[in-house]
């Protein structure tokens, strides 16, 4: 992160906060518009209930006659809805597959800072977790026992912590940075529960039940960011790298007692995954701004666990913005264009075939001093 008066900094690197002259306030609100088609042998499908709308908050704090820094930041880091239609995961994927997932998760991370030197400082802060899942998937009654088809619906939340430090450098037109983000678990307590529940089961699903308790983990990754910046006159230039520590996630193993039975351990086996990426800001005038940037995010997903709850792809991502500075504050939007790489996935399942997938981002943002 180059040395800058954002708020935002109380999250992507608690260090840059020194830079910071005055309580300052930035809220910022993305509206995400994706989709994802699906080509089998027989069958042309897409998801349904593309879009969302994500916020954030940043707070920075100045004390008087202090060196000191603090922020908070409220964010949502992760998260996934997918729903695709019913009879696509009951008809061509023979009821392998939730027909709707979703994964909501918001993070809350106080911060603090402090310059060790002139040009070096250091920073820390706490995110505090908070996330939900739900997964339904159709249950094929009318060939167990002949009875109407029925739903799973599996539900669980959680609340965890993690640590993320941060260094940064700055000397005349360059700057460093380095944060380092702690890995966690969540750990999902919930219900797993079943409708249209049949009398007169057979044998081997003799004990299972329509409503019971359920719990699982899933391992969210180290990560490890590097940014370098220079900024001369009316141009700043920003590049970063970031590597993220996927590979801790192995699988994920639900407990529901005697429902277990139905719950197959969901093996990922995922890898470490990269992201780079580069951007220009160009100052018109003392009041208004262009941005330019391009990135590069690689899918942690191999082909053979692939599967369309998570239909992720590697991406180039494009952002073009522009900001206006005011007396009341600085308001920014902006526009990103997410082109997934094309997969195609042909495992000998049920769900082998051609996955397409693009995304649209329009955010905008507000900030001020207070």
């Amino acid at each position: 992160m180059t040395p800058s008066d954002d708020a935002s900094a109380c999250v992507l690197n608690p260090a840059a906060l020194v830079f910071i002259k005055r309580d300052k306030v930035q809220i910022g609100i993305l509206g995400l518009f994706s989709e994802t088609r699906y080509s089998g042998k027989t069958v042309t499908s897409k998801k349904e209930n593309d879009s969302a709308l994500l916020g954030d908050i940043y707070c920075a704090i100045v004390p008087e006659k202090s060196k000191l820094r603090f922020g908070i930041g409220i964010t949502s880091p992760y998260g996934q809805k997918t729903q695709w239609k019913k009879t696509l995961t009951e008809t061509y994927w023979a009821y392998n597959v939730p027909f709707y997932g979703e994964m909501k998760f918001v993070t809350f991370t106080p911060s603090i800072a402090l310059p060790i030197t002139e040009y070096f400082s250091f920073g820390s802060g706490i995110d505090i977790h908070r996330s939900s899942v739900t997964t339904k998937q159709s249950v094929p009654w009318s060939f167990i026992t002949g009875t109407p088809d029925g739903i799973a619906t599996l539900k669980g939340d959680d609340t965890e912590v993690s640590l993320r430090i941060g260094v940064h450098y700055h000397k005349q037109n360059h700057s460093f940075g380095f944060v380092w983000s702690s890995p966690f678990d969540m750990n999902y307590s919930g219900t797993f529960s079943m409708t249209n529940f049949p009398d007169g089961l057979p044998p081997f699903l003799t004990g299972i039940q329509p409503l019971g308790p359920s719990h699982f983990t899933i391992k969210f990754p180290e990560i490890y960011s590097l940014a370098y910046g220079w900024n001369k006159n009316s141009i700043s230039v920003q590049c970063g790298v970031e590597f993220v520590k996927y590979s801790c996630l192995k699988n994920i193993k639900v407990n529901a007692g005697p429902n277990d039975v139905l719950i197959p351990v969901l093996v990922k086996d995922w890898h470490d995954a990269w992201t780079y990426s580069a951007g220009i800001e160009y100052a018109v005038n003392n009041r208004c701004s262009i941005t330019a940037g391009i990135g590069f995010i690689q899918s942690p997903v191999p082909d053979k666990t692939f599967e369309p709850t998570l239909s992720d792809a590697d991406r180039f991502i494009y952002t073009l913005g522009t900001s206006i500075t005011n007396r009341s504050g600085k308001f920014s939007i902006f526009y990103m264009y997410n082109q997934f790489k094309k997969r195609n996935i042909q495992q000998g399942g049920f769900t082998d075939g051609k996955y397409e997938s693009s995304g649209s981002f329009v955010g905008c943002e507000y900030a001020a001093s207070i």
